[in-house]
């Protein structure tokens, strides 16, 4: 009890320590490439300082595996230089049961990483891109998206728009359908829409309406269709980023992007993203004891060295999976968790070398 108390007590100093020298540093280097925009748009302090708070609230995010490492690395690192862990290992105790404590404080961290990202991060994101699109460089919301729009409507119509042009109140690519028990009973397709006086008003598209007796099918060249479930203000209420949704938005888009007919590829890529990143502290940290307790000493230069070498190596491995994935090159399950895969594997592999 002790010594776990002991090797808890470390690992929490040098995680906070890090995680907070890492928040500062990046948000210092971004202070310093953006400190051009801030001048020429006489930004006030109090701009600047919401942009960065909410800023900080994501560097935060990606910030706390490189600390879980670090921690893990110095906290074994130093009871391996100073022969603790050979003592512990003559009383008949293993490494992973010596280390227990960090791995519980892992698992923790996978479960408090995703309830970061689920409330905290999506919305700092959201908001952060707001003060520096709008608020600072007087765009209108170019943060946001205009393709790939799905949206339940208030008259029980699916809403769908491949591109949406807020300024002309435009849809390039319209849809709307009526699903009961996931059986499409009617849906109007347009190539273009626009919204004149409280309504959409179709161009070249045709309006099908299924049954059991068979299907109906009305080409028109122009229609006054009647419908305003959704109007171009809720379009760009729903406008928001697939990298700025927490996993339940992101699970109603792909599902109401596939059941319009459209490519709901990036929501699903990026849902899987969402399980797959709290992971990380797992199985950085388990790599972490792993690299710490072997025969060469974890110096300090050595510590700072091993944990730029691994964060900055995972971190590629995920995103380029990721990529991969909205590009369609790979499937979104494997696109995003290739990387806790592989490392996963490395792992398995340096813990089975370890005890030979």
């Amino acid at each position: 009890m002790i010594i776990q108390k002991s090797i808890m007590k470390n690992f929490v100093r040098i995680f906070f320590a890090t995680l907070v020298g890492a928040v500062a540093l990046f948000t210092l280097v971004d202070l310093m490439d953006h400190i051009g925009s801030f001048i020429d748009n006489d930004a006030s302090i109090s701009l600047i300082g919401r942009y960065y708070m909410y800023r900080a609230l994501w560097t935060a995010d990606i910030s706390m595996p490189i600390a879980m490492l670090m921690a893990t690395l110095f906290t074994v690192g130093n009871m391996s230089r100073y022969n603790e862990t050979t003592a512990l290992f003559a009383s008949g105790r293993s490494l992973l049961q010596i280390t227990r404590p960090l791995l519980f404080a892992a698992l923790f961290m996978t479960f408090f990483s995703f309830l970061w990202g689920e409330y905290v991060v999506s919305y700092a994101n959201s908001n952060s891109n707001h003060i520096w699109e709008v608020e600072l460089q007087g765009h209108q919301d170019r943060a946001r998206p205009t393709s790939d729009i799905a949206s339940h409507g208030t008259d029980g119509y699916l809403y769908y728009a491949r591109t949406f042009v807020p300024t002309r109140d435009f849809i390039s690519g319209f849809r709307a359908l009526i699903v009961e028990q996931s059986i499409v009973k009617e849906r109007y397709d347009a190539n273009e829409a626009e919204w004149v006086d409280g309504q959409w008003q179709l161009r070249k598209g045709t309006h099908r309406i299924f049954s059991p007796d068979g299907e109906i099918i009305a080409p028109f060249e122009e229609l006054r269709s009647g419908l305003n479930g959704i109007t171009p203000e809720g379009l760009r209420r729903e406008r928001v980023r697939a990298e700025d949704m927490n996993s339940r938005q992101l699970l109603r888009m792909s599902r109401l992007v596939r059941a319009a007919g459209g490519d709901a590829v990036e929501y699903e890529v990026d849902l899987q993203f969402k399980f797959s990143f709290p992971v990380v502290h797992l199985v950085i940290v388990f790599l972490g004891i792993l690299l710490a307790s072997g025969n060469r000493k974890t110096t300090v230069a050595a510590g700072f060295a091993w944990t730029i070498m691994v964060s900055f190596a995972y971190y590629i491995a995920m995103h380029f999976g990721r990529a991969l994935g909205h590009n369609g090159a790979m499937p979104p399950v494997v696109a995003a968790w290739s990387g806790n895969m592989l490392y996963g594997i490395i792992g398995i592999i340096f813990h089975a070398r370890l005890r030979r």
